[in-house]
């Protein structure tokens, strides 16, 4: 699947977005790998510009509850959590339809507190997820990544 998805455009993979349930709640728990897709300079620009933004070495999120959430990022051999997040289910910023909306709150460190993942079910392993920056001009602008059921290393 992650193969399909990476040869797709960022238009090609906001319409397959639009055509997604939201991700329910029930499904909205465990550890969820972060698998760049998209065109080529998109899945190279991403993990250097998610450093950028104070996460180094990204590798997913941990869903505790189908309301909270934690970003893991590379640790040695590990995982550590950090930014917590708040999940709840809201209309897309893309297309209005729902989606599982997840926010980090105006406390948190920039440009985190700017930051809205939304999350859509491909499957019950595969998520795709929109980021959006909630600031003008940039609202409109959605990067695409898949979150795959699992805690392994990023692919």
């Amino acid at each position: 699947m992650l193969s399909r998805l990476s040869g797709l455009s960022v238009r090609q993979l906001l319409n397959l977005y639009a055509t997604l349930p939201a991700v329910p709640a029930t499904a909205r728990l465990g550890l969820w790998r972060a698998c760049f897709v998209g065109p080529w300079w998109l899945r190279l620009s991403a993990a250097p510009g998610i450093a950028l933004g104070g996460m180094p070495g990204w590798q997913g999120k941990r869903f505790d509850t189908a309301q909270s959430a934690v970003n893991l990022l590379r640790a040695g051999s590990g995982l550590r959590e950090v930014l917590p997040m708040r999940c709840s289910e809201q209309p897309s910023w893309l297309d209005g339809r729902p989606c599982a909306a997840v926010a980090y709150g105006a406390s948190a460190r920039m440009p985190w507190r700017w930051v809205r993942d939304e999350l859509r079910q491909l499957d019950a392993d595969h998520w795709l997820c929109l980021t959006y920056l909630d600031l003008p001009l940039l609202r409109r602008l959605a990067c695409p990544f898949v979150l795959v059921r699992g805690a392994g290393e990023q692919a």
